[in-house]
């Protein structure tokens, strides 16, 4: 079995996250000694890593893990790149690439401009073309939430991004943040979890947004064979407990 956990909108070192009651730097340290704690070595960041001046310290934190970065809304790739370097990004513009193993397809999108890009379209076009489970991580969920946060500011492109994945008529999971809550959605061929903030949290209110800072948390992500199951790990306070 592989294990992954995934961790979104941290909003390390910002004034927002403060003001709202969140710690993020030590939110962050004690969800990477959890996840460490639990064997996981993997670790996939779904965006929004915080203020620009925070990133030196966020790469430094996430060092001891194999990770992978996709960017949020709040995030530019100018300044993630001078931190973050792999070889996928290599002359790229955006944050997106692909990957294969046995049973699955990971396939990472950036929606750090509000859309998926009519570029990352016609590639991902391609890239549903396979027999593999596809595991599709970006920040903004696809599939719509009633929250008001969704309702304000959502994919502006989500009707063409669902139609091709509808299109491919593969078995495709979506793992996004964004809307600072915890959520699951199936529609067609789609399984859509958002997964809660590492640093405040929205209520999942249709009529306006409500953010405190009660808990925070990350979602670990479990493979084996072809099937897939997940539970997001939070905390309240007093340690991380699991949530079904």
């Amino acid at each position: 079995m592989k294990r992954i956990a995934q961790i979104t909108d941290i909003h390390l070192m910002e004034e927002w996250s403060a003001q709202n009651g969140a710690d993020t730097d030590t939110n962050l340290k004690l969800i990477l000694q959890d996840v460490g704690a639990r064997g996981i070595r993997d670790i996939i960041f779904t965006g929004d890593i915080g203020n620009p001046a925070s990133y030196q310290r966020f790469f430094a934190l996430m060092k001891d893990f194999d990770f992978t970065i996709i960017p949020g809304n709040h995030d530019k790739f100018a300044d993630i790149r001078p931190h973050y370097q792999p070889a996928y990004l290599e002359g790229k513009s955006e944050m997106f690439h692909a990957v294969e193993e046995t049973h699955f397809k990971y396939i990472f999108l950036d929606s750090s401009s509000d859309s998926v890009s009519e570029m990352q379209l016609r590639w991902l076009e391609n890239e549903l073309v396979t027999t593999r489970h596809v595991l599709l991580f970006i920040h903004h969920p696809v599939l719509q939430v009633l929250t008001a946060v969704d309702f304000k500011y959502p994919l502006l492109n989500r009707a063409a991004v669902k139609e091709l994945l509808v299109r491919s008529d593969r078995e495709i999971t979506i793992f996004s943040g964004h809307y600072h809550t915890d959520d699951f959605t199936k529609e067609e061929n789609l399984t859509q979890y958002v997964t809660p903030a590492a640093s405040v949290q929205m209520e999942k209110n249709p009529l306006e947004i409500v953010v405190h800072s009660r808990y925070y948390g990350y979602r670990i992500i479990e493979l084996e064979e072809r099937s897939v199951s997940t539970h997001v790990v939070l905390n309240h306070g007093k340690g991380f407990d699991a949530v079904d």
